[in-house]
């Protein structure tokens, strides 16, 4: 049943970013303008999850079981064990997404980056120290090449 509402959720997702997607600016005349790789990410996004929808139908109407034959509370609490990881882990990029133009992309992304690591990976104190280093190199490597490279601006937020 989790995999059903994850993926019609993915669905609308993807809709979301591809209607979105043609609203950058076009910086030269070429064929393919900056909302192309985006939208056929999409496009992938949508039909990977139609798949699953309906690979998570099919398996749902063969099992011919109840969801809700220990009751409906143990139903949920089965649920939030299995998908509490995910529910985390939107809740972090929510509020990446919602701190990126007010603290900017350098600091925004390193929290981003900290946090998801050790939300998902091990909590040994080597591993804060690795996840710190690893947040700091991927994040002034991603902002160096896109702003030197590709001429893309991030946002700066309220420190710069």
């Amino acid at each position: 049943m989790g995999e059903i509402v994850i993926g019609i959720l993915l669905i609308l997702l993807s809709a979301l970013i591809y209607f979105n997607s043609g609203d950058f600016p076009q910086l030269n005349e070429t064929h393919l303008d900056p909302g192309s790789y985006p939208k056929l990410l999409a496009l992938l996004l949508f039909l990977l999850s139609l798949i699953l929808v309906i690979k998570s139908s099919v398996n749902l109407l063969k099992s011919k079981t109840s969801l809700f034959d220990s009751g409906i509370k143990d139903f949920l609490k089965k649920q939030w064990k299995e998908y509490k990881l995910v529910v985390y882990s939107l809740v972090i990029l929510g509020l990446y997404i919602l701190l990126l133009n007010v603290l900017g992309f350098i600091i925004s992304s390193i929290a981003f980056i900290i946090a998801a690591g050790l939300l998902i990976g091990p909590k040994k104190k080597k591993d804060l120290i690795t996840i710190s280093i690893v947040s700091f190199v991927v994040t002034f490597g991603v902002y160096f090449f896109f702003e030197n490279v590709l001429y893309v601006r991030f946002p700066n937020g309220i420190f710069f």
